[in-house]
């Protein structure tokens, strides 16, 4: 299993993806929160977390996401989830992120939404 995680951000007019590459962790948490202000800068109205597909989340990772969705619903900014391992997806049903976020296979389901 990957330990290091790198976020980068994306932005358009349309949509800031934030990419997340390798495992969601606390060691994270500030390359994150950097992450989310710098979209929050540009004024956007949807966020897409794009997951690599093998990054494994643990429960301070999902302390994480919880407090993205939750400033994102103040701010009114959807948040988009895409690229999540099964077991990934299980948790944030789990703990009912699902109820907060829209899981999409796609960039462009998002930007059709």
């Amino acid at each position: 299993m990957r330990q290091e995680c790198r976020v980068t951000v994306h932005e358009d007019n349309e949509l800031t993806t934030i990419e997340v590459m390798g495992n969601l962790t606390a060691a994270a948490e500030e390359a994150m929160d950097t992450a989310y202000q710098q979209a929050c800068r540009h004024n956007t109205r949807k966020i897409l977390t794009k997951f690599d597909g093998e990054s494994r989340i643990n429960s301070a990772g999902i302390a994480i996401m919880i407090d993205l969705v939750m400033e994102s619903r103040e701010k009114r900014i959807q948040i988009f989830v895409s690229g999540l391992s099964n077991q990934s997806q299980k948790i944030f049903e789990l703990v009912g992120l699902t109820k907060y976020v829209t899981i999409v296979t796609s960039e462009e389901e998002v930007r059709g939404s």
